[in-house]
């Protein structure tokens, strides 16, 4: 069975899309757009603060007319985070996204970030497990093992 750790193991060591509080939402729109990625840490040095995303956007700053160029993250940002250690399953994330209503899970362990995962991240772990075990029945029926 997957975990986050997994999948972080089989990406890319790109440095996390992470802005301070302090930078705009305009600063975090370019970085999403320049990364092609849904969403933004906002951390202070090591420390995890919230997070945005294209929702946030959506709902925090496009519906009220407000201007990304003179918008602070630290204003719109997603303070209550849900988080996973890089132990937890796959399909423990997709419980915590689903039931949360996210899209976007940091990965935290001992109070350092170490990642960030998507649904996407998920279902194509998920995926890829079980092609998987479909090729291991598939090889077993046929006479393939033993």
């Amino acid at each position: 069975m997957p975990n986050v750790s997994d999948i972080l193991a089989h990406r890319d060591q790109r440095v996390l899309a992470a802005l301070p509080p302090e930078a705009t939402v305009r600063d975090a729109l370019q970085l999403m757009a320049d990364r092609n990625v849904g969403s933004v840490l906002i951390m202070q040095g090591d420390a995890l603060l919230g997070i945005f995303t294209e929702r946030d956007y959506a709902r925090k700053l496009a519906l009220k007319g407000l201007a990304s160029a003179d918008t602070l993250l630290a204003n719109v940002m997603t303070s209550k985070l849900y988080v996973v250690s890089p132990r937890q399953t796959v399909q423990e994330c997709m419980g915590i996204m689903s039931q949360a209503r996210l899209r976007h899970l940091p990965v935290v362990e001992g109070g350092q970030v170490l990642g960030l995962v998507s649904i996407g991240d998920l279902v194509n772990a998920e995926l890829a497990e079980q092609r998987f075990i479909i090729a291991q029945m598939e090889s077993y029926i046929g006479g393939g093992i033993g």
